[in-house]
């Protein structure tokens, strides 16, 4: 058997088999020392597929609700893929309590003759003392504390020693009871606990259910009535107690503080409490008195001993900050958030009215049940693997981000089709706007567009804060809240688009840029295309190296559809423009000149609400029903800017996608005012395919107002004779990885390189079983690389 040999970079020799060597017709011929030119015979053109196939994949795994690929760069960061972390919080570490938690806010359950009751995280804000009534403004309008703008309704602050409180120290997680034969546990978990005494709760009983019994004052008085009281125990981390409000007062020794767990169990002797059949339970928390070993009760400012707050319409507010049983709070259906009704009972000193029954025969009959709807919208908490502040705990409005600890919520849409076991849902995220959080769209007709007539899974994440831009820690939080989805939800990662409005129109630009393989549409309502406001020339408010205009090109084989609004005063129209139709003249590349797929409406009466508040999205739904993710296509264009990795301690890196990956710079030093990027455009020739004709196009409509549309749509792309060759140009990359075998070329013959790189560098070619190392240099060379 004759064979030839050549070199393919700087010091490795390879064999040709003799059938393409001097034995056969398609002779290589050697160019120089180290590359080769290897014409191979023609092949049978491929199907027109956009996507690649490749030869003799084996079927990839099963990974539910996450993406899969057979080899190769995954696609997105790691923290993806990541195992749900530890998290004290939602631990048992009594025997005694067993069920796992329900992470679903607002929701009760009673497993195997345990009771646990789920509250919302971050609600503990006390009284509205700065509004009327509720009961005589309407919640979804009037004044600016009752909309999705704000945090909060209740307006109580915590006192100015974060070391302490934390701001956040009263806010409750978990009520759990498990009653035993010569006793009952109570435990209560707040979401941040830095020293014991800081807190103390309230567990007040009727246990007759007759409010005209009892006692309305509790000895321990948190600045409010508790008509119908019979018993109340007090725990406040350093000591508990039994009250019967009829006489006797009793120190209760058997209770436990965690600070790890933030959990404060007690253990009630049932000589003192008896509990049976529907018991009456009001559970408040607040700020531990160690001066009186009562209430601390807010003024009108904080100081680092007193709470503040204290307002025209509550001067004198109740030390209650929190109340467990909230489940009629109006979050899960409009925007407003989750401490709505909750401030306002507060405010009029009625905490009894969250008075809830529980069902002690229940528990001791090990009946089970749940309020956790199968579908519709929940409010759901996560363990994050990061905590930040100073504390790792609580929260600081102040500043971004604002939620410091491990325990994070997010909202998601479960849509009325979905199947736990059967065929999986599509999964469509809707990013929040600026100065909203993660409950913005809940109750909305667009996410019924999106969900409920898509059959998708509609999550938002609150992303640590209002304002995070979903950079840092806010983009890192989009993958911890995908992989808990996946966890609860039976998705589908083939069918994934990326949604949102004004700042989440931003996350949507900017996660596709960056991930374009994890998503298969891309729609923005009014977003700006960098952190801020963008009016080209000039740079984004918080700087270049948030446009993503600068990476737009990696979007090759992600479609977009992005809504604007001309009149718009927060996302001026010439931003999203340019990044639709370009502007050449400022060096600006748009969709438009890319040749891609998009489809740009403006709306000329629009301004920058106006469209949320139509709350009537038409076009989304045919969008998105074709939404499927291109893993593999035969065309990958994709550059890395490093001044974009704003995060690495979070695993936010941003320099692989699809099938290339590892890109590193020749020249990181910017270019005037622009970070300095990396670009490969690889062509894969094995999968018989040519790019797609792309053709210009331009409609009108009238829904849900007037608007015109600028488009480019795609042929489906043309067969041309298959080669084993991969056409790569390279712009400031010093060196680079490429998958092979995910490109569709066949390890098992010889792959011709054709290099066009303005910078000498060097690629790493993964084959079957093993990679080669090509060296090239500036300009334009081959290298033949065999099995």
């Amino acid at each position: 058997m004759c064979q030839t040999r050549f070199r393919v970079g700087r010091g490795l020799t390879l064999a040709l088999p003799a059938a393409l060597a001097a034995c056969g017709s398609s002779n290589p011929v050697a160019t120089n020392p180290d590359t080769v030119t290897i014409m191979p015979p023609p092949a049978e053109a491929a199907p027109a597929l956009m996507t690649c196939r490749m030869p003799d994949a084996a079927p990839l795994p099963a990974q539910r609700g996450l993406p899969v690929v057979a080899r190769g760069p995954r696609p997105g960061p790691d923290l993806l893929y990541a195992d749900a972390p530890a998290a004290p919080q939602l631990e048992n570490r009594h025997p005694r309590f067993r069920a796992a938690p329900l992470l679903v806010q607002g929701h009760e359950a009673y497993i195997d003759g345990e009771y646990l009751y789920q509250d919302y995280l971050y609600d503990d804000y006390g009284s509205d003392t700065d509004n009327d009534d509720l009961n005589e403004v309407p919640v979804t309008v009037g004044n600016s504390d009752l909309n999705g703008l704000e945090p909060r309704v209740g307006d109580v602050t915590y006192p100015t020693n974060f070391d302490r409180y934390g701001n956040n120290a009263a806010d409750i997680v978990e009520v759990r009871i498990a009653p035993g034969d010569d006793d009952v546990a109570y435990r209560i978990t707040l979401n941040t606990l830095l020293e014991q005494d800081s807190t103390v709760i309230v567990l007040a009983f009727d246990m007759d259910g007759d409010a005209a019994t009892g006692s309305a004052t509790l000895p321990r008085d948190p600045g409010a009535p508790f008509p119908g009281t019979d018993e109340a125990i007090f725990l406040w981390g350093s000591g508990a107690e039994h009250v019967d409000l009829s006489g006797d007062t009793t120190a209760l020794t058997n209770f436990t503080t965690d600070l790890e767990a933030n959990q404060l169990t007690v253990f009630v002797p049932r000589s003192l409490h008896n509990p049976a059949g529907d018991v009456g339970l009001t559970v408040a928390a607040g700020l531990y008195d160690t001066a009186t070993g009562g209430w601390l009760m807010p003024g009108m400012t904080a100081t680092a001993e007193q709470p503040g707050g204290a307002g025209l319409f509550d001067a004198a507010p109740a030390g209650i900050f929190n109340l467990a049983f909230r489940f009629d709070e109006a979050v899960t259906g409009q925007n407003t958030p989750p401490d709505t009704f909750q401030s306002d009972f507060i405010r009029r000193k009625l905490p009894t009215q969250y008075q809830h029954t529980i069902r002690f025969d229940d528990l001791g009959n090990g009946i089970n049940s749940t309020t956790v709807p199968a579908t519709g919208t929940q409010v759901r908490i996560f363990a994050s693997h990061f905590t930040l502040g100073p504390n790792g705990e609580g929260r600081d409005l102040a500043v971004e981000p604002s939620y410091f600890g491990q325990l994070q919520p997010y909202s998601v849409y479960i849509p009325s089709g979905h199947d736990p076991d059967g065929t999986p849902s599509p999964l469509h995220w809707a990013f929040h706007s600026n100065a909203q959080e993660h409950w913005q769209y809940n109750g909305s007709n667009y996410v019924q567009q999106i969900g409920e007539q898509l059959g998708a899974v509609v999550p938002t994440n609150l992303g640590r804060g209002p304002r995070n831009w979903y950079e840092q820690v806010a983009e890192a939080d989009v993958f911890e809240v995908w992989a808990d989805v996946a966890r609860h939800f039976n998705i589908d990662a083939n069918r994934v688009a990326t949604t949102g409005y004004s700042m989440g129109g931003y996350a949507t630009y900017r996660l596709g840029v960056f991930y374009p393989d994890l998503f298969g549409k891309a729609l923005t309502e009014v977003g700006p295309p960098g952190d801020g406001i963008w009016v080209p020339p000039g740079e984004p408010t918080d700087g270049f190296e948030t446009l993503t205009n600068l990476l737009l090109e990696n979007t090759r084989n992600l479609p977009y559809m992005n809504l604007a609004a001309v009149q718009d005063e927060l996302v001026p129209y010439s931003g999203p423009q340019a990044q639709n139709l370009g502007n050449p003249g400022l060096g600006l590349l748009g969709f438009e000149d890319l040749g891609y797929r998009y489809r740009f409406l403006s709306f000329p009466t629009a301004e920058h609400y106006t469209l949320f508040l139509l709350d009537d999205f038409p076009m989304v739904v045919p969008f998105l029903a074709d939404t499927q993710v291109d893993r593999n296509p035969f065309h990958v264009t994709f550059s890395y800017s490093p001044e974009t990795d704003s995060a690495p301690e979070f695993g936010m890196v941003h320099d692989h996608a699809y099938w290339v990956s590892e890109l590193r710079l020749a020249d990181e030093a910017r270019v005037g005012d622009f970070p300095a990027k990396g670009t490969v455009d690889a062509m894969s020739l094995a999968c018989g395919l040519a790019d797609p004709e792309s053709s210009i196009g331009a409609d009108a409509g009238a829904q849900p107002l007037e608007y015109t549309e600028n488009n480019r749509t795609w042929a489906a792309p043309a067969a041309v004779p298959a080669a084993n060759v991969l056409e790569l140009t390279l712009s400031n990359l010093q060196s680079l990885r490429i998958d092979a075998v995910r490109a569709g070329l066949d390890p098992t013959a010889p792959i011709l390189l054709r290099i066009n790189s303005d910078t000498s560098g060097s690629l790493t070619l993964d084959l079957a079983s093993e990679s080669r190392q090509v060296v090239y240099g500036a300009g334009s060379s081959e290298a033949a690389v065999l099995p």
